[in-house]
This record gives C-alpha cells, structure tokens and sequence, in this order.
C-alpha cells in the first residue's frame, strides 16, 4: 500500500493500517525497497514478528538502543549499542523499536543503501537523524524518507529545559507553549515534526509520516506514557529486496 504525496509544502502520510498476523502494519513498497511499521499485538523477538507480518522469514539486524546519535553498520542479529542502523546488503531487514520514539526510516531511491533510526528527544538533539544521513552518503535529494507512529504533540508534555534544547536543534514550530494549553500546563512537543524538520532542512523533500498519536490509539499501538516500562514495543523495519 504506497503511499500519496500531500499537498505542497506538507509532509505525506501513509496510508494503513492493515491487518498482518494480528498486528496492524502501514506499509510503503518504493521499488525494490520495503517499509513496515508493526503496531500492537502478540510478543516474540524481532525476527518472528516480521515473519508473522510478511509470512516468510527475513534475517533481522538490531541494537541496543542508548539515546544517543551513533550510527552501526547492519547484520544479521544484535550488532551493538546505538540509535541507528544502515546497510548496503540486498535481503537485510533494518530495525528499531519504539513506544513513544520516532521511528524513521531512509532508503536511496535505487534501493542500494538504506537506514533505520530511533529518534528520541536526546537522538534528536544529539543528531542521529544527520548523522544517519551523512552516513548513507547519498546525496540528500536522492533519499526518500518515512517517519512512523510517535508520541504526538497532543500528549507530549515536558519541561522547559527540555523544550528548549529541542527548539534549539530544530525550530521554534516544534513547540507549543504552555501557557496556550491552560494555567500551569508546561510545554508539549511535536517529536515526528522535529524530526521532519530535520530532514527537510537535509534536504530530503516531503518525508511520508503515518499521522497517529501511540498515546491516543491504545487499539493498535504501543505507549510507554500510557502503559509504562511493562508495555510492548512497536517495530519498524526497512529492507530492500533481493533480485
């Protein structure tokens, strides 16, 4: 299910969900070039949801993710501590997991390099998302770019220092201000906006967005601000098919 380009100027969403072995998943297939983001449902490891999504295995790379803007070179299974994986490796699914984080994924429009990033406020403002783009080395017009379910603007309420560091390696339209919100309300921010913003200022045109709060769509996503340390985790996956 591919996605539409919005309107001029706005970022593109991605249609979905559907229903893939009782997970909701927005799926985008760009040429040879496979995006997944995969919601709510049973547990199991990375691996074995994708099987059950795509009723076939694909081997899996993964981190330990650390909130941080280090970047690894993807293969098959736990390769290291960092926030963003690549590869150059036909049949290598890339993956992050996220349960208010944005999960973005990146891939050269010939499917030859490709990147998976988890982008926290920390990743954003430490600049995993550059540092994933610098590291593809493809010019930045060349890369397509979608950014999965987050945390929205809605329920992302944080402290002002916060606020301002986010602001400060994005732009002022990430934030709104308490005061806009009601007496003693603090800051609430637009992580998949920050994150646009980032790439856009890449120079990455439209970045396609699945527009969905994990806060408010408790059917069908995972929320650490909803269900704590306890809850699942949503995955994303990217990976380009071998000919």
């Amino acid at each position: 299910m591919a996605s539409e380009r919005g309107a001029e100027g706005r970022p593109a969403p991605v249609a979905g969900p559907r229903s893939g072995g009782e997970h909701p998943v927005w799926t985008v297939s760009s040429g040879a070039v496979q995006v997944r983001f995969v919601g709510r449902g049973p547990g199991g490891t990375r691996e074995e949801i994708l099987h059950r999504v795509e009723g076939r295995r694909v081997p899996v790379a993964q981190a330990k993710q650390i909130h941080s803007e280090r970047v690894l070179a993807g293969r098959e299974g736990f390769v290291g501590q960092g926030d963003a994986l690549w590869t150059d490796r036909p049949g290598l699914a890339l993956s992050v997991i996220t349960a208010d984080c944005v999960p973005v994924l990146l891939a050269g429009r010939d499917g030859r390099r490709i990147a998976a990033i988890h982008a926290g406020w920390r990743g954003i403002v430490a600049g995993v998302v550059e540092r994933a783009i610098e590291t593809l080395a493809v010019p930045a017009g060349e890369l397509d770019a979608w950014i999965g379910p987050a945390i929205g603007v809605c329920c992302y309420e944080v402290g002002e220092e916060v606020a301002e560091e986010v602001v400060a390696a994005t732009g002022p339209e990430v934030a709104v201000a308490g005061h806009r919100l009601g007496p003693g309300r603090r800051p609430h921010l637009d992580l998949p906006g920050a994150v646009r913003h980032q790439l856009v200022r890449a120079g990455i045109e439209r970045p396609r967005i699945v527009v969905r709060c994990t806060r408010c769509d408790p059917e069908r996503l995972w929320s650490y601000r909803r269900e704590g340390a306890g809850g699942g985790r949503n995955v994303a996956y990217v990976w380009t098919e071998e000919e």
